[in-house]
């Protein structure tokens, strides 16, 4: 957490409530939250306006004209706006609450705007970091994260999936779908989602996989994103999902619980040293 979903969501609302809107000050408590080799400072974004918000994976970029703020909000980044001529939103980490008064001892920034919005971004483990970078120079900076395909592009297709499976093909299904190279924005909630939809095991062999399973892994991934996405990502607290059976996430933070497909009780495992929920028999160990 933040994955996908939850960057989408902030992106959404930045883009649909403070898109053109000006910064009229700025309120820095986190020194090391910004990160800047280029001599820019986060004051400088002061009178100017968010032209534009993109994402790609976890990263969030803001487009100040020449100045880019790339955001990305680890493990318990959360953004929340609210105030004059906007509806308000809230993204990210759901800790503290979304309701919760601001400004509180885990805000690091806040971005006040002509209009009267204010957004605020916080961190209770202060691991969020905003990069400074000129606008020239982003392209560059992302050709060096050397992101995979955004799982919810358009580009993200069967077949692109299929070609990059094959090439890693000695990889165990978790660890691959976790790395950002491979494909950029899916976190551990969300694979544990898409392998429990296709019926895999997280320690599957990516080349042990037939044509079927491959697509039905694709599909997964697509279906579970258009699920997530929409409601603003996985009602995740304190690493337990809410007890509905029926509510998502179908599997993650269910150990105990029973399967919504046939009713076995939800394990928990470490892969690769992260907490793995499955369904031990939708998802049966490898051979």
């Amino acid at each position: 957490m933040p994955e996908l979903p939850e960057v989408e969501s902030a992106r959404r609302g930045i883009s649909a409530q403070l898109g053109g809107r000006t910064i009229a000050a700025v309120d820095l408590r986190l020194p090391k939250l910004i990160v800047s080799a280029s001599g820019l400072t986060v004051d400088m974004l002061a009178e100017r306006a968010i032209l534009d918000a993109r994402r790609h994976g976890k990263y969030l970029t803001l487009d100040f004209g020449d100045i880019a703020a790339v955001v990305h909000l680890k493990l318990s980044g959360q953004i929340v706006a609210r105030g004059d001529n906007i509806t308000g939103f809230a993204a990210g980490h759901p800790v503290p609450a979304y309701d919760a008064e601001l400004p509180h001892k885990s805000t690091h920034l806040i971005l006040t705007f002509a209009c009267g919005a204010t957004m605020y971004l916080t961190d209770i483990r202060h691991f969020a970091r905003v990069q400074l970078i000129p606008a020239g120079d982003l392209e560059a900076h992302f050709a060096k994260l050397r992101l995979g395909v955004d799982a919810i592009s358009p580009t993200f297709s069967e077949e692109l999936f299929r070609q990059r499976l094959e090439r890693r093909g000695t990889a165990r299904l978790k660890p691959l779908l976790l790395d950002q190279t491979f494909i950029a924005g899916l976190g551990n909630i969300y694979v544990d989602e898409a392998l429990h939809r296709a019926k895999l095991h997280p320690e599957r062999i990516a080349g042990s996989m037939s044509g079927e399973e491959t697509a039905r892994l694709h599909g997964a991934i697509v279906d579970t994103m258009a699920i997530a996405v929409p409601i603003g990502g996985a009602n995740i607290l304190n690493g337990r999902a809410g007890t509905d059976v029926g509510e998502f996430p179908f599997v993650h933070g269910r150990k105990d619980l029973p399967c919504v497909a046939c009713g076995a009780t939800i394990v928990k495992e470490r892969v690769n040293a992260r907490g793995t929920y499955r369904c031990p028999m939708c998802q049966p160990s490898p051979d």
